[in-house]
């Protein structure tokens, strides 16, 4: 009864709150191909040493960022080979390196990417990370006629993955309904509650914070 009442607790928390997150940018389509929007912030080296600079992060491909000293110096690309993560005020995101994510790029056949970055949503037992990147949509310019070509567009995705505290490996969150509760049912059989939580409920990919709570709140 008592893990009912804290379910109830964080969905309502869940529905009437608005997380500070990279959401804001990624929506802001103006943004995502130009040089004219940079944040103060830094990235962290693989010595754990720390470089302070301004940092735009398009959200094009996951897997690198831009980044300026300063507004007169020149930006160069960071890519996952070079830093574990980084921090924009901006929105107040941080991100961090993944590793052999499986992200649902059509272009790419739902290739595993090797290194990604993933804003960090919720820390604990459970962790929960947020991957943007660019789909590619085909498309038929209207109207159709004799002679119209095949041609690719970029729309926003977001795929989420979650880790647990100490256990190496992670899961890519599945979009459809029956596919996320046999995957999260599974993930997450050390706490039958939660199990039993998603089971009984209509909560979908789109309320995997409340869950994540939902699990780091639960004995």
């Amino acid at each position: 009864m008592k893990f009912k009442y804290a379910v109830a607790a964080l969905i309502t928390f869940h529905l009437s709150s608005t997380s500070t997150n990279a959401q804001g940018i990624f929506n802001d389509k103006k943004n995502l191909y130009t040089e004219s929007y940079y944040s103060t912030g830094y990235y962290i080296l693989k010595d754990s040493s720390v470089r302070k600079g301004l940092i735009k992060y398009n959200f094009d491909m996951p897997d690198r960022f831009r980044f300026r000293e300063d507004v007169n110096s020149k930006a160069i690309t960071i890519s996952t080979d070079e830093c574990i993560g980084f921090y924009e005020d901006g929105d107040k995101a941080t991100f961090t390196v993944l590793e052999n994510v499986k992200l649902p790029m059509k272009s790419l056949a739902n290739k595993t990417i090797s290194k990604c970055f993933a804003e960090t949503r919720i820390q604990g037992d459970l962790n929960l990370f947020v991957v943007y990147f660019q789909q590619a949509q085909g498309f038929f310019d209207a109207p159709q006629v004799p002679g119209d070509t095949y041609k690719t567009r970029r729309i926003p995705a977001t795929t989420f993955v979650l880790t647990k505290k100490g256990i190496p490996g992670h899961l890519v969150v599945p979009a459809k309904n029956k596919n996320f509760r046999e995957a999260l049912s599974e993930y997450l059989a050390d706490k039958p509650g939660v199990v039993q939580f998603i089971n009984g409920s209509q909560l979908t990919k789109d309320n995997i914070d409340v869950i994540v709570q939902s699990y780091n709140t639960s004995k």
